[in-house]
């Protein structure tokens, strides 16, 4: 593994971490059905797709722009 797919993977882990507790099994009354629970697949990102990874506003510079302008525009940047 690179250097830097290790960085993005421990980055990653810590914001997980801190953004979200995984829910060990179906919660009902949180807007979605059972089906809907059992049907994800969301496996860990493999070490070459981390490595892929670059930050929003480089894969996205016009989006992160136009986000910019309204955030600007709403007062809230």
């Amino acid at each position: 593994m690179t250097e830097h797919a290790n960085d993005v993977r421990e980055k990653r882990r810590a914001f997980m971490a801190k953004k979200s507790k995984k829910m060990p099994e179906f919660q009902p009354g949180r807007g979605y059905t059972k089906e809907d629970w059992d049907a994800v697949d969301s496996p860990e990102m493999t070490d070459e797709e981390l490595a892929k990874a670059r930050p929003f506003r480089e894969a996205f510079p016009d989006l992160a722009a136009s986000i910019d302008r309204e955030l600007a525009k709403s007062g809230k940047s």
